[in-house]
């Protein structure tokens, strides 16, 4: 289930540069000939990445002289599709106070992309203190002496595929991108009886820190609470 929602305002991206972003995040593009011709072929190729979500959908806008209009009117639908949508990220429309004022109405508010491969993508997302009902995993810390104790858990508790990496990078991807765990952010990861952990498992457990807080700088609806006792 993916939590961030690409929009592609433009009719020049291309089929391979949808593809590729298809890979990241379910796509709603302005329709074409070709895209519609490519609906089902893209849904079906890549509905495993998005199950039960879309992947590819594709819109015909609401107000033709004004795309920021057309846009702000879309964003309810998509969230409508996407039950879990806590970011946007934008192609082919430009950056504008309208812009960032309309999407502020909606929750959405702007996101860094320093080091992202796309140069001319804009991205928002909703704080994580305006998403509701965000679940919890609880994660009692009180045995967890080695590393592959808490990824054991961890994994446990969001579905990981047997051949998730057990390691950070291997993290970022999960929940960061999603489309590997059976459950998705947003959640809010809450470690309890910390105080009992070995050093191996408290280094970690720092360390996975500083990894959430990279993630929810880039928009991420993600949260960790260590909690001692």
């Amino acid at each position: 289930m993916g939590w961030q929602i690409a929009v592609v305002a433009d009719g020049e991206t291309n089929l391979l540069s949808l593809q590729i972003i298809l890979g990241q995040m379910p796509v709603w593009a302005l329709a074409t000939h070709e895209r519609q011709a490519a609906l089902s072929q893209l849904n079906e190729d890549y509905r495993l990445f998005w199950v039960p979500e879309p992947a590819f959908t594709v819109f015909s806008v609401a107000f033709p002289e004004n795309s920021i209009d057309s846009l702000l009117d879309l964003i309810p639908t998509i969230e409508e599709h996407h039950s879990r949508l806590a970011g946007l990220s934008l192609f082919g429309i430009e950056a504008s106070s309208q812009l960032q004022n309309g999407l502020a109405e909606l929750g959405y508010e702007p996101v860094p992309d320093p080091d992202s491969i796309y140069p001319d993508r804009i991205r928002f997302a909703k704080p994580l203190e305006l998403i509701s009902d965000i679940p919890n995993i609880v994660l009692d810390a009180s045995g967890w002496v080695s590393l592959n104790d808490f990824y054991d858990t961890f994994f446990a508790a969001v579905g990981a595929p047997d051949w998730h990496g057990r390691n950070f990078n291997a993290l970022d991807d999960s929940i960061g991108e999603g489309g590997i765990n059976k459950m998705e952010v947003p959640y809010r990861i809450i470690i309890r009886k910390g105080k009992a952990m070995g050093s191996d498992a408290a280094a970690l457990v720092k360390d996975l820190g500083d990894l959430i807080h990279h993630l929810q700088a880039g928009g991420c609806p993600v949260d960790l609470v260590v909690e001692q006792f």
